[in-house]
């Protein structure tokens, strides 16, 4: 049972989605959602809430990255700045959320990424500090990289290898992503209005 999330955010009348890249283990050259195991106790929200937090290593919505410390208190602060983001997202658009689909025979996954609004943030800073950091203030080297919607869309059609597969698993990504456009071309005061929600498959 996991949950994760997949960011977007507006740029210059551009869709753009955030994904993470990693230096070591077995997810090397995918692109990757910020995702994991759901906890004792917690809704899948929550757990993808934690998980965008933690993997971030509390630096997303820090004023100043040079003095970022993965403290409780960040911890804290990260939880209840995303899951604002949760609220306000999935209150107007409750079916932008996605299960898996595996190939048959294998084990069928109880797992829910979500798409969610977000602020943009220039990621150049935050993958400043991972390189420079040398394992000092976080846990392992990662890469923030915004992806725009149509490339997305191109590589789930015509390059999914690129993908880590519980991103290339999703089954309703694309109807999402194209639902995600179809609002980001509406008036703002009209967002909450939004027409048909997509069709989970």
């Amino acid at each position: 049972m996991g949950a994760g999330v997949i960011p977007f955010a507006e740029r210059d009348g551009e869709v753009l989605f955030l994904f993470q890249q990693t230096f070591s283990g077995r997810k090397i050259g995918y692109l990757i959602d910020f995702g994991g195991g759901v906890g004792v106790g917690e809704s899948y929200e929550e757990a993808a809430i934690r998980e965008f937090v933690e993997e971030t290593e509390t630096m997303y919505f820090a004023p100043d990255i040079e003095v970022v410390a993965v403290t409780e208190a960040a911890v804290r602060s990260g939880i209840s700045r995303v899951k604002a983001l949760f609220d306000a997202t999935l209150q107007a658009h409750p079916d932008w959320w996605s299960p898996r689909v595996v190939a048959p025979g294998r084990k069928a996954k109880d797992w829910r990424t979500f798409f969610v609004r977000f602020d943009y943030r220039d990621v150049l800073e935050m993958n400043r500090a991972w390189v420079l950091d040398e394992g000092q203030r976080f846990k392992k080297r990662r890469e923030l990289l915004w992806v725009p919607a149509e490339e997305l869309l191109a590589i789930y059609a015509e390059r999914p290898e690129r993908l880590w597969k519980r991103v290339r698993e999703l089954s309703s990504a694309e109807l999402i992503i194209r639902s995600i456009q179809a609002a980001a071309r509406q008036k703002p005061e009209d967002r909450s209005m939004m027409g048909d929600q997509p069709q989970r498959v």
